[in-house]
């Protein structure tokens, strides 16, 4: 294939990866599983401490296909977000996507998306619902659907392995900053979304979600206090910064997002995060709305769901 062929028809897929040795198998057959080629991994070391190099290594070595190239890359800066980085910047090709080491591709997945550019090369982005499989039972992530931006604020619909963009349209909003250890996908996500790129939805799953207590991000909230209130804090940044008609209501939707953060941190027993989060989502809108904040608050602490479907279109 030729070189200006292989950079429209190869998809990157960027793996960051720490201490799974085990699982990063899985992920790397079910990448090296589609049905799609070219394709090329670029998996990115997140310095882990245990045999997960090793493990990375033997399974490429046993994976050889023409259309199938595996790099594997260090970053010894903690933390995804560096991770993903790196990757970004060693990708050479057109179309890229991002996938994390412990969940599984469907088999069809790079074919879908590709199928999309063949019939609209101006599309700038595709993205799809998840399969998240908890302890509890398996649902499907929300619609790619409606306002993208508004969505992902709420939602977080353009998380990590939910779309493939075009590499200069991701570098081009700065890519991944390191700087953000939780929620960047979500932060990351906003950026691009500000842009109001053409984006492709689909309506069918194109991955499958495992969520590790032990993952680079992790699942507890106050167990990481300050981290995801620094990137609500770069989104509000990113907000001002970007000359929209619709500042308020977005910034509006972060303090919406704070107040929700706060009223976990009170369902975790931690009310003296809580309080003080709450007091500022409260103190950053304006006294017409402040009742909103607090119903969306006192909802969520109560145990209840959904309080975005009753303020939201009110904020």
């Amino acid at each position: 294939m030729e070189k200006s062929e292989y950079y429209h028809e190869c998809m990157t897929v960027v793996v960051p990866v720490y201490n799974r040795h085990l699982l990063v198998k899985r992920c790397l057959d079910g990448i090296y599983a589609q049905s799609y080629r070219p394709i090329q991994v670029i998996v990115v070391d997140n310095a882990s401490t245990d045999s997960t190099v090793e493990s990375v290594k033997e399974w490429a070595a046993s994976h050889q296909d023409e259309g199938f190239t595996l790099n594997l890359l260090q970053e010894n800066k903690r933390g995804a977000s560096y991770a993903r980085q790196k990757g970004l910047m060693h990708a050479d090709t057109e179309k890229i996507m991002f996938f994390d080491s412990d969940d599984l591709m469907r088999p069809d997945a790079v074919s879908t998306i590709m199928k999309e550019w063949r019939k609209d090369p101006s599309i700038e982005a595709v993205a799809w619902p998840l399969v998240v499989h908890r302890k509890s039972g398996s649902r499907r992530s929300h619609s790619i659907s409606g306002n993208l931006l508004e969505r992902h604020m709420i939602h977080a619909i353009f998380c990590t392995l939910g779309y493939a963009v075009k590499t200069d349209v991701i570098k081009a909003c700065g890519g991944w900053k390191g700087e953000y250890s939780c929620w960047d996908d979500l932060e990351t996500g906003i950026r691009l979304l500000l842009r109001s790129p053409k984006v492709k939805a689909l309506r069918v799953p194109l991955a499958e979600v495992f969520p590790q207590e032990e993952s680079i991000s992790g699942i507890s909230l106050s167990a990481k206090a300050g981290k995801w209130e620094e990137a609500l804090d770069g989104i509000d940044v990113s907000i001002s910064e970007s000359g929209r008609k619709d500042k308020e209501r977005l910034h509006n939707l972060v303090s919406y997002r704070r107040a929700i953060l706060a009223a976990d941190y009170f369902k975790e027993g931690r009310a003296e995060l809580a309080k003080p989060l709450y007091e500022r989502a409260q103190k950053e809108v304006s006294k017409e709305k402040r009742p909103l904040i607090r119903f969306a608050y006192n909802w969520t602490k109560r145990g209840f769901r959904g309080a975005f479907s009753i303020v939201g279109p009110f904020l």
